[in-house]
């Protein structure tokens, strides 16, 4: 009997080296765990074997897997799905930041259809395929499989490179907490709720028949997200401004409190960056689900000409920032131990470079995308950026 059971198959994404807390891990084809389980179960060795994209080409699915002696609540849908979607939101911000500051290059991982799980899997005596969804129930022989990636995505290779490591160590940390607990923390339930919102936000809004309608309804569900981490009984984009104004930024562009906000339109309160977007986000909401008209460029953010809708997940990293007070707290070595300081100095600049990553991709949302070229370029010769897009209401209004 093998030491770990296999829950689900991600066959979207081909790992590299695994990831994992204590006891779960998402592992490759290649991973000792895997093949342990295929020697012994020849079944589940076809089962794996049997994936395929739409093409007919070969691929190298991914697999949950639980060990023997997890305690019974990390077996649990739920569980599985947030340790799932710990990961999902660990990859998805960081991939459009980086898109946007960089330019499309490589191959990113813009949604959550990538961390989709594969309806079938083996019963627990590697017998029978069983599927149990909420369309059906219905079980069926190994060998007539013919597993398949999702169509309307290519297998995604995977690696750490895309993932955002100082969020995920934090939210694995919250999902250990969370399932192990008798009474869980209320903050760690608003969090995991919050992240199986955003997971759903993160999905293609739809596919070739995609419309503004089927965008709006995705902005809606990013809002829903940002408003479990801050619920208000009124005016819930307060709280999430305070909860945005935690985070500690680096970068002029998002701390300076030059935007006016909404909400402020009377107080002519200016707020910082993160605020604007999260205000223009909600505003855009409430016009979707209120049925308010909607003019075709209703999310696109004029000084820039891009979509605010791709700044959703990158916002929402933020939002997860300041509620889970991710800071680089490691203690400052004494100064004449040079290999430790310089260890701190390293292993710092690698925390914040996630975090850089992220602001830098939120401030393309002030300029066009030959202006952030134009900017990012003069960033080596130590010249001074160009001043930012003006800030008067008009121009920032749809």
């Amino acid at each position: 009997m093998a030491d770990w059971t296999p829950m689900f198959t991600l066959p979207n994404i081909t790992l590299t080296d695994p990831i994992e807390t204590q006891d779960v891990a998402l592992v490759s084809t290649a991973d000792a765990r895997l093949s342990e389980i295929c020697s012994a179960y020849p079944a589940f060795r076809t089962y794996v074997e049997s994936f395929k994209t739409e093409f007919d080409r070969s691929l190298a699915p991914s697999f949950v897997l639980v060990h023997k002696d997890a305690p019974p609540s990390f077996r649990g849908v739920e569980a599985l799905a947030a340790f799932r979607d710990s990961i999902s939101l660990s990859v998805i911000p960081l991939s459009w930041a980086r898109a946007l500051r960089f330019g499309s290059v490589g191959h990113h991982i813009h949604y959550s259809n990538w961390f989709a799980v594969y309806p079938w899997m083996l019963d627990k005596n590697y017998e029978y395929l069983l599927s149990m969804t909420m369309a059906t129930t219905a079980m069926d022989e190994v060998g007539r499989l013919r597993g398949q990636s999702s169509p309307g995505i290519s297998v995604a290779p995977f690696d750490h490179y895309k993932i955002d490591k100082p969020l995920l160590d934090e939210l694995f940390v919250r999902w250990q907490r969370l399932y192990r607990a008798q009474a869980p923390l209320r903050s760690d339930t608003a969090l995991f709720r919050s992240l199986n919102m955003a997971n759903s936000a993160a999905m293609m809004p739809a596919g070739v028949d995609v419309t503004i309608y089927d965008i709006g309804r995705s902005v809606s569900l990013w809002v829903s997200a940002f408003e479990i981490l801050s619920p208000a009984k009124s005016s819930a984009f307060y709280s999430v401004y305070e909860n945005l104004k935690k985070v500690e930024y680096g970068l002029t562009d998002l701390k300076s409190a030059i935007y006016e906000a909404h909400g402020f339109k009377t107080t002519k309160t200016k707020e910082i960056l993160p605020c604007w977007v999260y205000g223009e986000l909600y505003k855009a909401r409430n016009d979707f689900l209120h049925g308010n008209p909607i003019d075709p460029d209703r999310l696109t953010v004029k000084p820039s000409q891009r979509s605010l809708f791709i700044y959703a997940p990158i916002l929402y990293r933020l939002a997860l920032t300041g509620f889970l007070d991710l800071k680089f707290e490691v203690p400052l070595p004494a100064s004449d131990d040079t290999a430790a300081s310089a260890a701190y100095v390293n292993n710092r600049m690698d925390y914040r470079s996630y975090q850089g990553n992220i602001e830098a991709g939120l401030s393309t949302i002030l300029y066009t995308e030959a202006e952030y070229t134009a900017h990012r370029r003069r960033i080596p010769d130590n010249l001074p950026p160009p001043p930012p897009p003006s800030t008067d209401l008009d121009e920032f209004e749809d």
